[in-house]
């Protein structure tokens, strides 16, 4: 009998990635994977703490405690190096906020005169949380937020940021591209590497 394992999200764009993963780095192919449309109305946690690390084990105990299933969470958004941390944890909630990634991006700029691009970092912290055993992996990503949105794929601020070394935005890129050179794929990478150190393989493998 397979066990579950529910991906903690409603982001369509994120589940997308988190199945790619899974299977790319061939996790969890003893587990039926669930989303929370499985599950009812379960409502959502307070995403209240400090970091992308502490945000990502929040969402991750409180659907464990909902379903007592294994449960995958991630907490993401982009930092940019010389605004002491913005939007960083409150990405998604200054979109909300400000009505729009666009609006977002505006603030940012009106920060920095005369520039078309801006050094910032995406942030990817995955939590796996299950019975007995709790795995914390973070992954980053250096590069720039432009004024303008570039590209029509991914979602989010993906048409605004061009990783280091590259010349497209993540909306630029090919689906498969983007999703092999993005902050999630580093996270997700080493949550593969910690299980198997672990020697958790027959577990999650």
């Amino acid at each position: 009998m397979k066990n579950n394992l529910l991906l903690g999200s409603k982001n369509a764009g994120k589940l997308k990635e988190f199945i790619f993963y899974i299977k790319h780095f061939n996790l969890f192919s003893r587990h039926v994977v669930l989303n929370l449309n499985e599950f009812g109305n379960i409502g959502e946690p307070t995403e209240d703490g400090k970091t992308f690390e502490e945000n990502c084990e929040i969402k991750s105990k409180y659907f464990f405690s909902k379903t007592n299933t294994l449960v995958l969470c991630d907490d993401s958004g982009f930092i940019i190096d010389k605004l002491n941390d913005y939007p960083g944890i409150k990405t998604a909630r200054e979109a909300k906020k400000l009505g729009g990634e666009q609006k977002v991006i505006d603030f940012i700029f009106s920060k920095f005169n005369n520039k078309n691009y801006i050094a910032a970092t995406f942030f990817c912290s995955i939590c796996l949380l299950g019975k007995n055993k709790k795995y914390i992996v973070s992954g980053t990503i250096p590069g720039f937020i432009i004024k303008e949105k570039r590209g029509m794929n991914g979602f989010g601020y993906d048409p605004y940021f061009i990783p280091k070394k590259r010349n497209q935005t993540f909306a630029e890129m090919e689906e498969k591209q983007k999703f092999l050179n993005s902050h999630r794929y580093e996270a997700f990478k080493k949550l593969s590497t910690q299980i198997l150190l672990d020697n958790q393989s027959s577990d999650f493998l």
